[in-house]
């Protein structure tokens, strides 16, 4: 990134315009509300490949009529802790913040709830959902299917989705809990995709070009064959993952989520969610569950440092640090996608605030 050209805003003035675009689409103010608040809390993380990048796609979505600005979400008890949900091709931040109150209700009620999402789209940053179940006294899994991007291994052709999973469990600080949010893909496809957008080169060893050669150019990457972490097991993963967010779902699966990042407006992704919470005291009070988990961290913290290493952080610490320094400082963002989100404000009429 060019820090010359990135433009500098606060969280709550940039919440606000991407609320108003949204609304523009005819989103009800309340949905509106949370896509924007789950879109922007992934720049103020620091996960800026899930933030205001993707504003502009979503929005495309809508306008191709493949993702719906008014959904009727339904929910199916299939037992008094598990639900089949019907998100009537919402968007992700929708169909997916509603399932995880939903599910952190019931939880702290039974001990435990699963949620089965399917007819959604892209959900953002995962780590959204598990803030809401770790803030209640919840450990919480989500996972969600995606569009062709890796390799099966052993073949050169994209198949599975990125796979994107994630892990939360609260901590003794409300505000720094353990998230472990990640995909199977070796590098998120967002930081492919701007990447692309800006020209920058990319290391090799993170994709492949569509004929199947090695790159470093970030538009051939975009276009090519993502790689999977850990080789053949991270390909093993993402094919797990798209049995339990896609088949076992209802979603799309095998191949046939359609790219939400492209220029496929043939149809609906049908994309798949699946959500797993417990209450954390359900085998111990909380206190004790709590002052484990603080055991477990600091045990960690004290152990002998790898070179180059100052410290040790636990996953969702890195993240908590720079929100701490954006919520203070102003979020940064850069310069081609400033544009982008300027001129989708010119073109809805919404001002906007940088």
């Amino acid at each position: 990134m060019n820090k010359k050209k990135n433009i500098n805003i606060k969280h709550n003035l940039l919440e606000k315009f991407i609320c108003r675009i949204y609304e523009k689409y005819n989103i009800p103010k309340n949905y509106a509300s949370i896509i924007s608040k789950g879109i922007v809390r992934a720049d103020v993380r620091g996960i800026w490949s899930h933030g205001v990048i993707r504003v502009p796609i979503y929005c495309k979505r809508i306008e191709k009529k493949v993702a719906n600005p008014r959904p009727k979400i339904t929910f199916k008890n299939i037992s008094k802790n598990i639900f089949h949900i019907n998100g009537d091709n919402s968007l992700g931040f929708v169909t997916s913040t509603l399932a995880m109150k939903k599910c952190v209700q019931v939880a702290r009620k039974n001990g435990v709830a699963i949620a089965g999402i399917y007819n959604s789209n892209h959900f953002g940053m995962a780590a959204n959902y598990l803030e809401i179940a770790t803030k209640n006294n919840c450990i919480a899994w989500i996972f969600t299917s995606s569009s062709p991007a890796l390799p099966p291994h052993g073949a050169m052709a994209a198949h599975f989705g990125t796979a994107p999973f994630a892990f939360g469990a609260p901590t003794a600080n409300k505000k720094k809990p353990f998230i472990l949010d990640m995909a199977c893909s070796a590098v998120a496809r967002g930081k492919l995709k701007f990447a692309a957008k800006s020209g920058k080169k990319i290391p090799y060893g993170l994709a492949l070009d569509k004929f199947g050669k090695p790159t470093n150019d970030g538009a051939k990457a975009f276009e090519g064959i993502m790689l999977p972490f850990g080789g053949m097991k991270g390909a093993g993963i993402s094919w797990m993952m798209d049995i339990i967010a896609g088949i076992f779902t209802g979603g799309f699966h095998s191949g046939n989520v359609k790219n939400q990042f492209g220029n496929n407006f043939s149809g609906p992704a049908n994309v798949g969610h699946f959500i797993i919470c417990l209450k954390a005291d359900l085998f111990q009070n909380k206190k004790n569950f709590l002052k484990k988990i603080e055991y477990g961290i600091k045990k960690v913290k004290k152990l002998k440092k790898a070179k180059n290493f100052s410290e040790i952080l636990h996953p969702g610490e890195p993240e908590y640090r720079a929100e701490q320094k954006n919520l203070k400082n102003g979020i940064l963002i850069p310069f081609e996608v400033a544009n982008d989100l300027k001129a989708l404000g010119k073109k809805l009429n919404v001002k906007c605030p940088f």
